[in-house]
């Protein structure tokens, strides 16, 4: 259902800039290079696999593609305004990531990455937490990665960082719901009996809180963060230990 989100233009500015810029995308899921070309940018999206890129280049032909490992890439230095990393920074290797967009950064770019999760402090959706859980104790437990995003704030090479949150609404139906459920983790293994129960309990629990004909609104938190590049780690002198071998 997140596919349905609505990402707010306050959120998209903030995390891109307001003016056009040269915005290097890393990773080709989630929609979001066609976003970021919707709203003036010119894109270019880095991937390993080759298969995503092709879908991106038939649906939007102005983006550019590279198959490229996000923590080696093959552009020159200071080539992009903002590298942006949506929902996926804890799949690299932070250290390498971050050094290689650093050099692909023009002085005043930026590191731009963004999580959206769940919110689930709504009463209605811990409520919903609760039904399924009961059946599903490893269902609904919130592992976004978006604890990842503090390697951006320990790294010499964006010492200035900043974080903001965002709130988004997904329309839900009844049906949606009920079939998120159905898919929800360990769902397969519950006798059908259990499983019908759940859903039934799971559309109960959506006759009590939807206000009729308007669906139930599903919330959402997109926590973004900000690090300004700074270059003078990648030209600084190496300085040996104190206690390093010393040759008279």
């Amino acid at each position: 259902m997140a596919s349905r989100l609505v990402f707010p233009p306050t959120a998209l500015s903030w995390l891109l800039g307001g003016k056009r810029a040269r915005v290097l995308v890393i990773g080709a899921t989630g929609g979001y290079p066609g976003l970021f070309v919707r709203a003036g940018h010119d894109v270019t999206v880095v991937d390993r696999d080759p298969a995503r890129l092709s879908l991106i280049r038939d649906r939007q032909p102005q983006v550019h593609v590279i198959t490229s490992r996000a923590e080696a890439l093959p552009f020159d230095p200071s080539a992009f305004d903002v590298v942006a990393a949506m929902q996926n920074f804890h799949t690299f290797a932070p250290g390498l990531a971050l050094a290689e967009w650093a050099r692909v950064l023009k002085p005043g770019g930026w590191v731009a990455l963004a999580y959206i999760k769940r919110d689930d402090s709504i009463p209605w959706v811990r409520k919903l937490a609760q039904i399924i859980q009961t059946r599903l104790p490893d269902a609904m437990r919130g592992d976004f990665g978006d604890e990842t995003l503090a390697h951006l704030a320990q790294s010499p090479y964006f010492p200035a960082c900043e974080q903001r949150h965002f709130r988004l609404w997904a329309p839900c139906t009844r049906e949606e719901l009920q079939a998120q459920a159905e898919v929800a983790q360990g769902a397969d293994q519950l006798p059908a009996g259990q499983l019908q129960q759940l859903v039934e309990e799971v559309g109960q629990l959506y006759d009590d809180y939807a206000r009729v004909p308007d669906p139930l609104q599903l919330p959402y938190s997109l926590v973004g963060v900000r690090g300004l590049v700074d270059h003078s780690e990648l030209t600084s002198a190496l300085a040996p230990p104190d206690d390093g071998l010393r040759i008279l």
